[in-house]
């Protein structure tokens, strides 16, 4: 089964970073646009091809989301969801590659870390059990070698596609940054600038030899928990409202752990803003809607805190004007 890559390219802008004659780093340009296609790949060895070619291309990098819209790639904002006039430009999708980033974890002092093979293997070591001696592709990052630890960024490639959801549960505990696992989190792949005009290492890129496909769990060992019950309401109000407000931040929590991939922006948006209709009415209090929305969304996957804080900001301004039972207002 075959796979793409969303490749991104910032025209006249450096998306690598720069390494002086006297050992100072300067960091990416910042762009705001980029010209996308996407680029299929069906191996391991596919992608090793691509990464290589990337390597030397330093307005280049890549996501992991697929392009929304074909017809809509060029000057493109890296959008997963509508912002004001613009549509969304990337869709969150499985993929059959994952790129792992690790960044400063220490390694032994036998350990040479100018080999990429021996701080690939040394990192793998940490990762869950289906990945040990597999291949994989290790790429040292700009600042590997320079700063202290190691910063490789691990490549493989899996027996079946994998959202970035089920790889947040499948890495749980690992050293990896969960950024990576964002459908529009640019992952750079230039090879630095030494403004010396030499390398420091002999080599960025290198393939691990090993079976070729990662055999990821059944998809219901990577689906998450369900979500966990509300706190008892501590309000003074009677015990029709009570249980309407409970049942409501029940079936709230679990419509957002629950829903798929692609839909839990909606889903967060449109739950919080129903539970805000509660909290006009005086049967939930602010910090019981925001708990039961963060913690559910968390089981979701949903981590970024300023994203679900937005979310709840937009919320609270277009509050539903769904009615309430007579029974369950407040002063009943």
């Amino acid at each position: 089964m075959s796979d793409a890559v969303t490749i991104l390219r910032a025209c006249g802008r450096r998306l690598c970073k720069t390494i002086a004659v006297d050992g100072k780093v300067r960091s990416y340009d910042s762009a705001k646009t980029f010209d996308m296609h996407e680029r299929s790949v069906s191996s391991l060895a596919d992608l090793h091809t691509l990464l290589a070619d990337l390597a030397g291309r330093p307005d280049r990098c890549i996501v992991r989301g697929a392009i929304a819209d074909p017809g809509r790639t060029r000057g493109a904002r890296r959008l997963l969801h509508d912002d004001g006039g613009e549509r969304a430009t990337l869709v969150d999708v499985p993929r059959r590659w994952v790129a792992l980033d690790i960044d400063s974890v220490p390694v032994p002092d036998y350990i040479n870390r100018r080999s990429l093979f021996e701080c690939g293997m040394e990192i793998s070591g940490l990762l869950p059990a289906e990945f040990r001696g597999c291949a994989f592709i290790v790429q040292a990052t700009a600042q590997h070698c320079i700063a202290e630890g190691a910063r490789v960024r691990l490549w493989f490639w899996l027996d079946r596609p994998v959202s970035g959801g089920e790889l947040r549960r499948w890495f749980r505990g690992c050293p990896v940054d969960f950024s990576a696992f964002t459908a529009a989190q640019i992952c750079y792949t230039a090879s630095p600038i030494f403004e010396s005009g030499a390398d420091i290492l002999p080599k960025r890129l290198e393939i691990v030899p090993g079976p070729v496909a990662v055999s990821v769990p059944a998809p219901e060992a990577l689906q998450p928990p369900p979500p966990p019950p509300p706190k008892p309401l501590p309000m003074p109000v009677n015990d029709r409202k009570r249980r309407y407000a409970a049942a409501a931040l029940r079936r709230a929590a679990e419509r957002i752990a629950t829903t798929a991939e692609g839909n839990r922006h909606a889903t967060i948006r449109r739950e919080s803003s129903s539970l805000y209709r509660l909290e006009r009415h005086g049967l939930i209090s602010v910090a019981e809607l925001r708990a039961v929305v963060s913690g559910a969304a968390a089981i979701a996957g949903k981590t970024d805190v300023r994203e679900i804080e937005s979310l709840l900001a937009w919320a609270a301004a277009h509050v539903s004007a769904a009615p309430i039972p007579e029974g369950a207002r407040d002063g009943h």
